[in-house]
């Protein structure tokens, strides 16, 4: 049977060539990097050479500076071959969403941007802290304002992909009357310190580690916004709207779609779930679309989010499923996808969609 795809996908859109061409290579990459379970230089490389890094910085920097539905498209394509690359270059370009309002008035905020455009740094951020997590009940980041205008940094960033990697950081902390802040932190600056990679049940190889803040000095120059309540909903500064990651998912449904599929048409098993998570996707697919193009009909990004991480999960078991015991070994892809489908019920998940999420596990009317 075939499997739908993304309705947009334009053959002639600049770099697609470039990563359709790296695709193959991409997930048999993703395999290795699973098995090694640390930072893989061959796959990230194999990123930049697709022209990843240049989708999301400004032609002005030496990037594409595609629009949403496009770069949406991209990433579900990227995330069908290697998850992995997909969640690395997913925190970047989170990353320059946040740099680019600034990079006008900062020559040294610019120049990052070309050097993440053309793949020679790598950069990623810190902001869990500020959004949706802590980790281990700790505090959060705390920013003292110094007598220049300045910032003094202490305390952690919980969860930083890509930590052991990057030349810098975009983080953020909280200022004495509660307020917080947005800035750049430049790897190399004192104080700055890089935990070992946190023991993950997937996705290993992203070097997620936890980086602690001691002293550490942020220039004025360096202070992307605030102090503000909520500076993450400051407009510019929110990115996608949680829909990056809705993509992601739905690129690694359809990896496990069309593995399904092809057991099911080479084995002769029942076609009907088959049938049912293709549709789904589809249903899925479209309404991301439509919200990438802020269409007044589309559904709000967290009812997305919450119907993609049922479907990536549910797709990646039926898969283990099919395959049986074979499905189970660490060479298998099906075991790989099924433990990596496991991580966007946790990553970045505000409370609404996981509360969604688990009523539906228990087979209750969702929220």
């Amino acid at each position: 049977m075939q499997i739908p795809d993304w309705q947009n996908w334009n053959h002639d859109e600049p770099g697609i060539a470039d990563l359709e061409s790296r695709l193959e290579e991409l997930s048999r990459l993703d395999a290795q990097a699973d098995e090694q379970g640390g930072w893989s230089e061959l796959l990230w490389q194999s990123v930049v050479a697709a022209g990843a890094t240049r989708w999301v910085p400004g032609q002005e920097y030496g990037g594409l500076g595609l629009q949403t539905a496009a770069t949406l498209a991209r990433f579900a394509r990227l995330a069908e071959s290697s998850l992995t690359a997909a969640f690395l270059l997913s925190q970047q370009d989170a990353a320059v969403r946040r740099l680019a309002p600034s990079a006008g008035r900062s020559p040294q905020i610019a120049s990052l941007l070309r050097d993440v455009a053309a793949g020679s740094s790598f950069i990623t951020v810190g902001i869990s802290q500020l959004t949706t997590s802590t980790r281990l009940g700790q505090a959060p980041m705390q920013a003292h304002a110094t007598d220049d205008g300045g910032l003094i940094l202490n305390g952690a960033m919980p969860w930083v992909t890509g930590a052991t990697q990057a030349s810098a950081f975009v983080t953020g902390g909280v200022i004495e009357d509660g307020r917080q802040v947005l800035v750049l932190a430049p790897r190399d600056r004192p104080g700055i310190c890089v935990a070992p990679p946190l023991p993950l049940a997937a996705l290993q190889a992203s070097c997620t580690c936890e980086v602690r803040c001691e002293q550490v000095r942020i220039e004025p120059e360096e202070i992307l916004a605030g102090p503000s309540h909520e500076v993450m909903k400051i407009p510019g500064l929110a990115g996608t709207g949680g829909l990056e990651t809705s993509a992601l998912a739905l690129g690694q449904a359809r990896a496990a779609l069309k593995a399904l599929a092809g057991i099911t048409t080479h084995e002769g098993q029942e076609h009907e779930p088959t049938t049912a998570l293709a549709a789904t996707w589809k249903e899925i697919a479209d309404d991301l679309l439509l919200a990438a193009c802020q269409h007044p009909d589309a559904p709000p990004a967290p009812a997305i989010r919450q119907r993609a991480n049922g479907l990536v999960n549910r797709t990646a078991q039926a898969y283990l499923t099919a395959r049986k015991g074979s499905g189970f070994l660490r060479t298998e892809p099906a075991q790989r996808w099924a433990r990596q489908a496991l991580f966007f019920l946790v990553w970045s998940c505000p409370t609404p969609v996981a509360q969604a999420s688990m009523r539906d596990m228990a087979g209750l009317c969702p929220l």
